[in-house]
């Protein structure tokens, strides 16, 4: 499929399509302006005498409901019909599982689930292949109460099926959202109303997906099985769901069209639609979103996260025409990985597409370099985004560890319209990179109130707009451990700085042969997540593992323990999901691992101390806080305790960099952290550049 031309692939023949409008149209939900509108009776003329007749067949099937045809069911069994009602099976009002999915068991080519007068009510249930399955108007199938207990029950499962479509104008799948976020149930986010996973031929029409305890819609993969191909999503409305309206992990052959994800939250990403791909192999190819509107979901409306995809995997292409995000957090938030290697390739294009009234920034584009793939918004509007956080239209950034600087960007004919004067785009500097941005091009209009002016994106342009933060490049360095001297001015276990690391941390520390080394920690809850059960995991100077000590829940002491086998450096691996984790005490030296991207903290004061190598000319200390509304405040000091250099609300990345001669003398130096005086004190960002980036805990232990 080319971007240029309307969407030609194989997953909606015009045979069927034009069927499906023919027999539909006139009935359906139908899409006006971000709206689903009942578009009218499927009465011919609308006379009373119809009218009666429909409502009197609806009084009939309730009061029929639960009356099987065991002479039905074996004609269906027997090859003999290809249509079939599921209540032929039996209808029972507070379980109808069974009697449902035989019915789906039965594998009659075209399933009827019809009006009962009361709701389907459900466990989990398994499509098969070849078979339509058609939801009657005001059908509900509706979650059971108390099931669902796995962390992964889904209300309807396509798992490795092909030619299954699932065609319910005004009909609706629904959960129980709210029961799910609340004990007995284990907290997870893949309780969906869809579960697709590597199905091919697949049809989701007219139908209102509501409360998932996950999305409204997966599309994954599952083990050791192809991506989903052929995939149509029509006229579907996403209500209400816990993580995503639509997830799409890998997919080819994709068309989302006239289609509303509303509403959605609970646990992030919380956005309308999410592209996600778990691992390299996976794919995103000929996806197509038309028409489909995100509206009022707690996360962003459009987000591609894609760090998981490289320069080896099947390089994307996806494309919108005519979407629009409408009072979501943000608009559309895009992020790659950062090198060469670890970039997708590929297009992402947003064609006459609206993004209105975000909360934040109406695009947001991460860490994507100009080598990676290539992403263009054409005819783009975006309108009265941010109007009270102040953050820019187009929010551009770098994280910390990044090597090279965003780009590969076109804005062709785009249109910034304000709420409020300010700068339209902006780069948030969370890397020492030189060059903040890197091609940039197109055209912008930008309106606020009465003013107006069009930006052409030229190099001369970007070079004003984008200055170098930092003028002096100061390299990571690693450090020879093998050449390491150490110092140890205590003895027995002592108290460490309380800095508190989020998610995953790599420790290092010293040990002698035959002394029995003690450490002391604690995990620690951030938010709701669950604690992390991940072992403590010590492994010796030659790689094997030393000791592994099981991670204790929080506010239960996590105790570490051992003999050194040999004398030289140890490493401490902690996971602990989206938590934190609190090394309190050790007796030996010891070190947070910052040689080859920053160290991640959250929501903790202390001190880091950094040795400087007599005779070191350039070294910097850089710090910075995670998001437009979470800072740090940082202070250096240098060996005599002296202040040399003070930031009181770091936002964006911010760096001390030693003037000539700083170094000379060496000694160890401290990275003071603490509460800022504003903004949100949550996760932050620590790097010692130009010398060995170990970070140590007490200032009398350290090597260098």
């Amino acid at each position: 499929m080319t971007f240029g031309a309307p969407y030609t692939g194989h997953i909606a023949p015009p045979a069927v399509l034009n069927k499906y409008n023919r027999l539909e149209t006139g009935r359906g939900l139908c899409y006006r302006s971000g709206m689903f509108k009942n578009s009218g009776s499927v009465l011919s003329a609308g006379t009373k005498a119809h009218s009666a007749l429909a409502f009197l067949a609806l009084a009939l099937a309730a009061w029929s409901a639960g009356a099987a045809s065991p002479g039905q069911v074996a004609r269906v069994l027997s090859g003999e019909l290809k249509e079939a009602r599921a209540s032929w099976w039996g209808f029972d009002p507070d379980d109808a599982t069974r009697t449902l999915q035989d019915a789906i068991n039965s594998r009659v080519p075209r399933l009827i689930v019809d009006q009962t007068g009361a709701p389907w009510v459900t466990d989990r249930l398994t499509c098969v292949s070849d078979q339509e399955i058609v939801f009657e108007r005001g059908v509900e199938v509706l979650a059971k109460k108390g099931a669902f207990t796995g962390k992964t029950d889904s209300l309807l499962s396509l798992e490795g099926v092909t030619n299954v479509t699932l065609r319910g104008p005004g009909a609706t799948l629904r959960m129980r959202r709210a029961d799910y976020d609340a004990p007995p149930y284990t907290k997870a986010e893949w309780r969906h109303v869809l579960n697709i996973r590597s199905s091919v031929n697949i049809r989701v029409l007219g139908l209102t997906l509501a409360e998932s305890g996950g999305d409204g819609v997966y599309l994954g993969a599952l083990k050791g099985r192809g991506t989903n191909r052929d995939i149509l999503i029509q006229d579907v409305l996403c209500d209400r769901n816990y993580r995503q309206g639509i997830s799409v992990i890998t997919a080819e052959n994709l068309l989302i069209e006239n289609t509303v994800m509303r509403d959605t939250a609970g646990t992030p990403p919380a956005a309308g639609i999410d592209f996600e791909p778990n691992h390299a192999h996976e794919r995103l190819k000929n996806c197509v979103l038309r028409n489909c509107v995100s509206e009022n979901n707690e996360g962003g409306g459009f987000h591609f996260y894609l760090p998981n995809l490289t320069r080896d995997s099947e390089p994307v292409s996806i494309r919108l025409e005519k979407c629009r995000s409408v009072k979501d957090k943000s608009g559309v938030t895009l992020t790659t990985g950062n090198s060469d290697e670890g970039a997708v390739r590929g297009a992402v294009a947003f064609v006459d597409c609206r993004f209105e009234d975000a909360q934040r920034s109406g695009a947001t584009v991460s860490r994507k370099p100009a080598s990676g793939l290539a992403l263009s918004f054409e005819r783009c509007v975006l309108a009265r985004c941010a109007a009270t956080n102040m953050t820019p239209d187009i929010l551009l950034l770098n994280r910390m560890e990044d090597e090279w600087p965003v780009g590969g960007i076109r804005l062709d004919s785009v249109a910034v319209m304000q709420p409020v004067p300010r700068p339209w785009i902006a780069w948030q500097n969370n890397t020492t990179v030189a060059e903040p941005v890197a091609g940039l091009t197109g055209a912008v209009t930008v309106t606020c109130g009465e003013g107006r002016q069009t930006v052409e994106l030229t190099p001369e342009w970007a070079a004003r707009t984008f200055p170098p933060r930092f003028t002096v490049r100061v390299p990571r360095v690693a450090g020879d451990l093998a050449k390491a001297q150490v110092t140890d001015r205590l003895t027995g276990a002592r108290a460490l700085s309380p800095l508190r690391v989020r998610r995953a941390c790599t420790y290092v520390l010293y040990a002698t042969k035959g002394l029995e080394v003690a450490l002391s920690g604690m995990q620690t809850q951030v938010g709701r997540y669950e604690a992390g059960d991940r072992p403590l995991v010590v492994r010796a100077p030659s790689g094997i593992v030393a000791k592994r000590v099981p991670m204790p829940g929080f506010k239960s002491p996590a105790e570490i323990r051992f003999v050194a086998a040999e004398s030289g450096f140890y490493t401490l691996e902690v996971e602990v999901g989206a938590n934190a984790f609190l090394l309190q005490e050790a007796n030996v030296p010891v070190a947070v691992d910052a040689t080859r991207k920053a160290a991640n903290f959250i929501r903790s004061a202390g001190s880091l101390f950094v040795p400087v190598p007599q005779g070191t000319g350039v070294f910097a200390f850089g710090a910075v806080g995670e998001g437009v509304a979470e800072a740090v405040k940082v202070e250096a000091l240098d060996p005599s305790g002296a202040v040399v250099w003070s930031k009181e609300s770091v936002t964006q990345m911010e760096r001390f960099t030693a003037t000539a001669g700083q170094g000379a003398a060496g000694g160890v130096w401290e990275i003071r952290l603490s509460k800022p005086s504003q903004g949100g004190f949550e996760d932050f960002h620590v790097e010692a550049l130009g010398v060995p980036g170990y970070l140590f805990l007490n200032k009398d232990r350290f090597w260098q």
